[in-house]
């Protein structure tokens, strides 16, 4: 650039300062359009893999419906088919996936629990004739954790009766410590039970008169929430709810040893030619009159969740559904998504579980 040497000095640095303003514009504008550049080119590649991801979700619960329809044997299910193995993730262009079948029905079903109301009339608060077989199991699961969270059986029955209040559609109070509208009114903050006949999540059990975080801790692996009625499945429940088994007339859960005892002597899955109140353990273990109240068991399961999980690139997409198999049709009800999962690209490239039944839902 030439400078024009016939002016006054200070007019020659305002020209200056003006060429430097200039330059310093375009700078700014230019980086601006390579910040909106790439910053577009961002949001596209991860739409892409979003919609990628969300392909290979769908294409992993398809697969997860057809382990289940191998099952030559409905009438049983249990860990040794092929939906429960143990398989390795299966890795895609860029990433890979995880997934994992769960029998829904290996836990209780809250909404099980509360479907029956608790009647006082002419009884004792702790009379077992007041309780269904699912009630009883979860009084017994409540009283547990001894070492944990210890739980009287009073306080385990006044749980169970808020729950019923939390649930039915009327403002009575249940048995002899429920509690309606008014005592969550007068808590602060206030809030209202839902009166919705079933419990729309585990989650929700949180909020219902007696209920605390530790002992909600210590339930959750054990429980869930499913639209129809279920029954546990003796062969794929978690070893700590055979605890909950117990003759009809007692409320009180199985010591470990005793649920240890039933273990060793079971054989490898239960079904009709080898059914769970045969096992020889329970004539040692249960002394009430009838034997083990078998009731609430199942050798085979109506509903399966299956959580699948997918990364590509620094996409993390995980969903869990819930699948119910009646008449051998499998279909999907219910969809969502879930936020709580991190995928480690170096932690996958190993086995991992896609089938065993883990604690959690």
């Amino acid at each position: 650039m030439i400078w024009p040497t016939n002016l006054p000095r200070r007019q020659r640095g305002s020209v200056l300062i003006l060429a430097i303003l200039i330059v310093a514009m375009v700078s700014a504008f230019a980086i601006k359009a390579s910040r909106d550049y790439q910053l577009s080119m961002a949001r596209a590649e991860a739409r892409w893999h979003g919609a990628q991801a969300r392909a290979y979700l769908s294409g992993a619960e398809s697969l997860a419906i057809y382990f289940l329809e191998l099952d030559e044997e409905p009438e049983i299910d249990s860990l040794l088919e092929p939906w429960a193995q143990e398989l390795p993730p299966f890795p895609v262009e860029g990433g890979v996936i995880l997934a994992k079948i769960e029998d829904a029905t290996a836990k209780i079903n809250l909404n099980d629990v509360v479907a029956t109301p608790v009647p006082i009339k002419d009884k004792a608060p702790n009379d077992p004739t007041r309780f269904s077989p699912v009630q009883k199991h979860f009084l017994r699961l409540l009283q547990s954790f001894e070492e944990q969270y210890p739980v009287t059986e009073e306080q385990a029955i006044s749980i169970l009766e808020a729950m019923v209040d939390w649930t039915d559609t009327d403002n009575d109070i249940s048995g002899y410590t429920g509690a309606e509208r008014d005592y969550y009114q007068s808590l602060d903050p206030m809030y209202l039970p839902p009166n919705a006949k079933t419990f729309t999540s585990a989650e929700e059990l949180r909020m219902v008169r007696y209920m605390t975080g530790e002992l909600m801790t210590l339930l959750r692996p054990f429980i869930t929430v499913l639209p129809g009625s279920s029954k546990l499945n003796v062969n794929t429940i978690n070893p700590h709810l055979l605890r909950t088994f117990n003759a009809s007339e007692v409320l009180a859960p199985l010591t470990p040893e005793q649920a240890g005892q039933v273990m060793q002597d079971a054989g490898i899955e239960y079904g009709p030619e080898n059914k769970f109140e045969d096992n020889p353990a329970w004539s040692s273990v249960v002394s009430g009159e009838g034997g083990v109240d078998n009731s609430y068991a199942a050798y085979n399961s109506d509903y399966f969740r299956v959580t699948t999980r997918v990364q590509l690139g620094d996409q993390r997409r995980s969903m869990q559904s819930l699948l119910q198999r009646e008449d051998e049709k499998i279909s999907v009800i219910a969809r969502r998504d879930v936020y709580d999962y991190i995928l480690d690209l170096e932690r996958a490239a190993t086995p991992t579980t896609i089938g065993q039944t883990t604690d959690n839902e």
